[in-house]
């Protein structure tokens, strides 16, 4: 097998034990990555960017994508 339709198909095959030991290993396969919100990751980025004198504006400007 060297597709994912033949490995579905094959999946399909396997009986429910089988499926189970097959998604914890792909699993372990998977990247690990944090799952971050749009929104927590601009905060991240804006935490000590404002001062005194430093306007709304100029942070966001500075921290943009």
């Amino acid at each position: 097998m060297s597709t994912l339709t033949e490995i579905e198909r094959a999946s399909e095959a396997l009986p429910p034990r089988e499926v189970e030991a097959l998604a914890v290993w792909l699993e372990g396969r998977r990247p690990r990555r944090e799952a971050v919100l749009p929104a927590e990751a601009w905060l991240e980025r804006a935490r000590g960017t404002a001062g005194p004198g430093v306007t709304t504006e100029s942070t966001v400007t500075i921290i943009a994508p």
